[in-house]
């Protein structure tokens, strides 16, 4: 396997001020949706049911065709081409779905050729192409079972590959993993990541879950309502999360609560004075300062370590604490000011 360098320099897929709604005064999906998607690069967006991404993910290959907006990929005006234009675009375009979509009469091989079938590939062609992508995906001794006698990740499997048959530039990742148990989801994972060192892909991927975006992705939008809220580089996005409903994502990844258990035997605070927790996200140039004991000393306050861990965002390590400042309000306020002035992200937490 060739060790592929992403410059992320040449724009593969750009969405603009896409806007779509269903019927007549119905659900507005897509707000004024802007993005744009880098060759080689795997982009994340992320979203509560309803939040409008995946009829965000099927405006690429125009599976939902936006009200208004433009949908360019690989140079294409996709909105512009006709019925046999459009075909022959898709090609360049897998999509890979939550549920699988398999034909259950038909083989691993089978349901891996049935795209090329449709193209009109002759059967040689097929065979030469299924025998080389099986191997791709792990699955070069189940060429002849059915569905049925597949797990979950191996199914899913099959359908990266009948994604990846057409010898797409781009693969769509639709909820691949939701339906997956969390070790089967961490393989396919790191399959899809292996297949875009491998091929030079570009993959697009949408999830409800903010583990998978840490896990695989390069940068990430956060959708709500409709609309772009948040967009950045994974590890800006997690470290210094703007947007309410984003630090709601990144909180169930990285955590900031403390066991009420914990709390209980913590040590209340003297007579006049406060006790207040706060989770602390050491990150950049900072990371590896004294924190704890340069704002004790410099603030007159007693800090105690409550919890804390070392974890890495794309590739990229940062440390997370979670700790109990004693002193008069105004002095542990400030010793909190003081850290977000170096770059620290302090959230607070419900004691």
């Amino acid at each position: 396997m060739r060790d592929i360098v992403h410059s992320f320099d040449v724009t593969a897929i750009t969405l603009a001020g896409l806007r779509k709604r269903f019927a007549e005064g119905g659900t507005v999906a897509l707000d004024d949706v802007s993005l744009e998607v880098k060759s080689g690069e795997i982009f994340g967006i992320v979203g509560r049911s309803g939040a409008g991404k995946s009829t965000l993910i099927r405006t690429v290959n125009l599976l939902e065709r936006p009200d208004s907006g433009r949908v360019t990929v690989l140079g294409q005006d996709m909105l512009a081409l006709d019925d046999a234009a459009l075909r022959e675009a898709r090609r360049g375009i897998g999509m890979v779905f939550q549920h699988f979509n398999l034909h259950s009469r038909r083989t691993v091989a089978e349901n891996v050729a049935f795209p090329l079938e449709i193209a009109g590939l002759s059967s040689a062609e097929r065979r030469r192409r299924v025998e080389e992508i099986l191997p791709l995906v792990g699955l070069e001794g189940k060429r002849d079972a059915y569905p049925a006698q597949l797990s979950g990740g191996q199914k899913q499997r099959v359908g990266i590959a009948r994604a990846l048959a057409s010898r797409p530039s781009i693969l769509l990742c639709d909820e691949a993993t939701s339906a997956l148990d969390p070790e089967t989801t961490q393989e396919i994972l790191q399959l899809i990541r292996g297949l875009r060192e491998r091929l030079d892909l570009t993959v697009l991927l949408i999830t409800h879950e903010m583990g998978v975006v840490k896990a695989i992705c390069d940068r990430v939008a956060v959708m709500e309502a409709g609309r772009v809220i948040e967009e950045g580089r994974v590890f800006d996005v997690f470290t210094r999360p703007e947007q309410p409903v984003t630090r709601r994502f990144v909180s169930e990844v990285i955590g900031h609560a403390v066991p009420a258990a914990t709390i209980a035997r913590l040590p209340a605070p003297r007579a006049g004075e406060a006790r207040r927790l706060a989770q602390v996200l050491f990150a950049g140039p900072n990371s590896t300062r004294a924190v704890v004991s340069e704002a004790s000393r410099d603030f007159g306050i007693d800090v105690n370590i409550v919890s804390g861990r070392v974890d890495e965002i794309a590739g990229e390590p940062f440390g997370v604490m979670a700790l109990a400042a004693y002193g008069p309000e105004d002095k542990v306020q400030a010793a909190f000011t003081w850290m977000r002035s170096l770059g620290l992200t302090v959230t607070e937490i419900a004691a």
